[in-house]
């Protein structure tokens, strides 16, 4: 699919399907989506550049994300797709090749700010001045979306932390929870912060590499938004890493958690195996088939039995609270 964005009058107007003869009057951006064959061909005929599709930049490298050519700047980013879908996220590359008249984007997945940055640019009319103007606006509404998914990720993170660490009730129990369903929790925020983690250093390369080859021809209002791009872009950078870092110890806790209940449960099991093991031997004793056994004959000498077992099961009991082991 293929849609050209454009201003005449003053307005923005944005039109599906390829031209065949020449742009549009006013064309600023040519948006590719999964482009066929015929609609690549037609674009690089009108701008007069070979446009790399996604499997050409992958069968290049990395050499391929970030070129000149014929004075158009060739830059490629990760852009994280799929959440707002419930899925799992994606870094999905977009290739943007910026001429001194033109920006072209390339993209095979759907990502969020290319949908919000229309209304961005019917809003706000400096962002469709000229092709670099577009870009800068393009790639900020991309960083505001990382920024909203690092908050949401850090919301969901502190919501696991409060369950795995919930403080026990007024009787001193502890609410039952599932570290299945937390690890896979776990797993979903750290899929995400990790595709965030690619894309914003996609990104922070791709703006130093514009302000190196385009930054000479940008309004002063366009370098403080690139400056303040770049300064986002590295905070951001810095959130990622310390979400990282906050999923490490939930998730090294969380597991020292469940072993330690695991270690509490086995030593309940041990200590009533112990408490259990000297009236069993008192009972298996006086469960033999021997003739001369006097306690058979005595009139107590089943209560003393029965007597010897509770105290066989006390005396350890005491001996364990004594030592501290209970």
């Amino acid at each position: 699919m293929l849609r050209t964005f454009s201003v005449r009058d003053g307005h923005l107007h944005v039109e599906e399907d390829a031209p065949t003869g020449s742009l549009p009057l006013g064309a600023l951006w040519l948006d590719l989506q999964s482009p066929s064959a015929q609609e690549e061909s037609a674009v690089e005929r009108l701008v007069g550049l070979d446009i790399p599709t996604r499997a050409e930049a992958a069968a290049i490298g990395e050499s391929a994300r970030l070129y000149v050519e014929d004075g158009a700047l060739v830059m490629t980013a990760a852009v994280v797709a799929g959440v707002s879908e419930g899925k799992r996220p994606v870094a999905a590359d977009v290739t943007f090749v910026l001429t001194s008249s033109l920006l072209v984007t390339v993209r095979d997945a759907d990502p969020l700010p290319f949908r919000a940055f229309v209304q961005k640019c019917r809003r706000e009319p400096a962002v469709r001045e000229m092709p670099e103007t577009v870009f800068l606006a393009l790639v900020e509404t991309i960083i505001d979306r990382a920024a909203a998914l690092l908050d949401g990720a850090q919301v969901d993170l502190e919501r696991v932390s409060a369950e795995a660490f919930a403080d026990a009730d007024r009787k001193g129990r502890r609410r039952a929870i599932d570290p299945r369903v937390l690890v896979k929790r776990l797993g979903r925020i750290n899929a995400l912060v990790a595709r965030l983690r690619e894309s914003l250093l996609g990104l922070g390369r791709m703006l130093a590499f514009f302000r190196q080859n385009a930054a000479a021809a940008l309004p002063e209002s366009a370098l403080r938004r690139l400056a303040s791009m770049e300064g986002d872009v590295r905070a951001l950078a810095e959130f990622d890493a310390q979400l990282s870092n906050e999923l490490s110890f939930v998730l090294e806790a969380l597991f020292g958690l469940t072993n330690a209940e695991q270690n509490r449960i086995i030593r309940v099991f041990t200590i009533a195996s112990v408490l259990f093991l000297p009236p069993t031997l008192v009972g298996t004793v006086y469960g033999m088939n021997f003739e001369a056994m006097p306690e058979l004959k005595w009139v107590f000498g089943y209560p003393m039995a029965l007597g010897l077992m509770v105290a066989s099961a006390v005396l350890p009991y005491w001996l364990f609270r004594r030592s501290g082991w209970l």
